[in-house]
C-alpha cells in the first residue's frame, strides 16, 4: 500500500503537568505531519472553572482519556503521555488495556510500583507547604539533574497558562497519593501492561 493510501494512526497524546498539551507537541507534531490523527487532550487538572476542579482526582483524569477519546470516536488508539500524563497513561493502560493499541511515554512521574511511589513522595510532598512561586522553582529543580542549573525563565512576562501552574501541580501530587493511586499499584503489581503496534 501507499504511504498516501494509509489511514492516519490515531493518537491521544497527554502534557506533563507544567506545559499545554499544544505546546509540548508541537515540535513532534510538525515532524509527523499528516500520518497522525492526533487528539491533544489537556489534563483535567486545568479543565474546569477553577484548578483544581471540584473532586479533582486521579480517576477524573483517566476518565477524562476516555471522553476525549469518545469524542473524536476512537474505540482503540495510541497513547502517549509525557511526565503526569505518562502516568495518567500508564495508568489508563492497566485499567483499559482494551482500548490501548501501544503505549508510549518518556520520563512518566510514577510507575506506581510502591518503592517507585515512596520516592515521589519524599521528593514532592515537601513542595506543598511552598508559596506558588517557590512551589514552581522547586519542582522545576528536580526535572533537572542535580549537578546542573535549571534554565532561567524566558524574557517577559510568564505566559496566562502560567498562574494555574501551582495549585495544578499541588492537586496533581495529592492525587497521585491517593487511595486511587494505591489501587493501580496493586494491578500493575503483576507486571507492565501488554501494548501492542500495528502493523
Amino acid at each position: 500500500m501507499l504511504r498516501s493510501q494509509l489511514q492516519p494512526v490515531p493518537v491521544v497524546f497527554l502534557p506533563g503537568i507544567l506545559m499545554p498539551v499544544a505546546v509540548r507537541y508541537r515540535a513532534l507534531l510538525g515532524a509527523l505531519g499528516g500520518d497522525a490523527r492526533p487528539v491533544l487532550k489537556e489534563l483535567e487538572v486545568y479543565g474546569g472553572p477553577s484548578v483544581p476542579p471540584p473532586g479533582y482526582s486521579l480517576k477524573a483524569e483517566l476518565d477524562g482519556i476516555a471522553d476525549a477519546a469518545d469524542a473524536a470516536g476512537l474505540e482503540a488508539f495510541h497513547l502517549y503521555g509525557h511526565s503526569g500524563g505518562g502516568a495518567c497513561a500508564l495508568a489508563f493502560a492497566v485499567l483499559h488495556p482494551e482500548r490501548v493499541l501501544s503505549l508510549a511515554m518518556d520520563e512518566p512521574a510514577t510507575d506506581f510500583d510502591a518503592e517507585d511511589l515512596r520516592r515521589m513522595c519524599e521528593a514532592n510532598l515537601p513542595m506543598l507547604e511552598l508559596l506558588p512561586d517557590e512551589l514552581v522553582r522547586a519542582f522545576t529543580r528536580l526535572l533537572v539533574r542535580s549537578d546542573l542549573e535549571p534554565p532561567p525563565p524566558p524574557d517577559g512576562p510568564p505566559p496566562p497558562w502560567m498562574s494555574t501552574r501551582p495549585p495544578g501541580i499541588s492537586a496533581f501530587i495529592r492525587a497521585l497519593v491517593d487511595s486511587t493511586c494505591r489501587s493501580i499499584a496493586s494491578a500493575t503489581s503483576a507486571g507492565p501492561p501488554t501494548t501492542a503496534t500495528g502493523a
